[in-house]
């Protein structure tokens, strides 16, 4: 099961947590990815709340919201030209090794095709390019509640994380946790996410972190060992200036 994408927009813009959600994630984010001038930077599944900060500056960068059709797809950003486009979540129009960071948010756990759609981000992926993924981690609190789009589709251990991205040909750098309080919506654990945030840091624990952020890159010696997805429908409901797509 996965929230629609009018669901996730209300989170992150229209609650206190989702607010607070985004400003905690970011604070990883910041150090992780870096959108130089040509790059091109594709966000897969809903990855608006995380990219925000990074397109402010992007008159000289490529940017590329792609959103699966059985979540829904809205305009953005909302004050500029928009570069989201609803697509197959297994078969992007996007060109073989066209991008140099991908992030995915809220797209690998609510996937029901895994493999499919690694091999779509491995083949859309240059080979000195980044993959970042957030997914919740199998053991923390958030995970098990409902009050965020975390608490949907199915959470990640370590492990797990490593066998599958192993199988698909990527190899992990690094995995950072993050969200060590409790996801409630008021009161005190609320108000307390930022001091629990710290507490987090210092103990490092990944068993307590709500959040995995994962990076990773193409092992470009592994064994192919998963066939790689057909051409499928494409879903073109709004025009998206980005050079590296190609008309389906």
């Amino acid at each position: 099961m996965r929230l629609d994408v009018i669901e996730l927009k209300a989170f992150y813009s229209g609650t206190e947590l989702g607010r607070t959600t985004k400003g905690l994630i970011n604070r990883i984010l910041d150090k992780k990815i870096n959108t130089n001038i040509g790059s091109l930077t594709i966000g897969f599944g809903f990855a608006c709340p995380f990219l925000e900060n990074k397109i402010k500056d992007s008159e000289h960068k490529n940017f590329l919201l792609l959103m699966p059709s059985e979540q829904g797809v809205v305009s953005w950003p909302d004050k500029s030209k928009n570069v989201a486009a609803l697509v197959d979540e297994v078969s992007w129009p996007v060109n073989t090794s066209a991008a140099d960071l991908i992030l995915i948010s809220h797209g690998l756990e609510v996937s029901d095709n895994q493999d499919l759609l690694l091999q779509e981000v491995l083949r859309v992926l240059k080979d000195s390019g980044k993959l970042v993924i957030l997914v919740p981690n199998r053991t923390g609190f958030w995970a098990r509640s409902d009050s965020t789009p975390f608490g949907y589709g199915k959470p990640y251990s370590i492990s797990q994380l490593t066998a599958l991205l192993r199988k698909n040909q990527f190899q992990i750098d690094s995995i950072t946790p993050s969200l060590y309080g409790f996801p409630a919506k008021k009161g005190y654990w609320l108000k307390s996410l930022l001091l629990w945030e710290k507490v987090g840091k210092k103990l490092n624990s990944f068993f307590l972190g709500g959040l995995l952020v994962v990076e990773a890159r193409k092992d470009i010696y592994a064994v192919k060992n998963v066939k790689s997805s057909k051409a499928g429908r494409y879903f073109r409901p709004v025009e998206v200036p980005v050079s590296t797509m190609y008309r389906s």
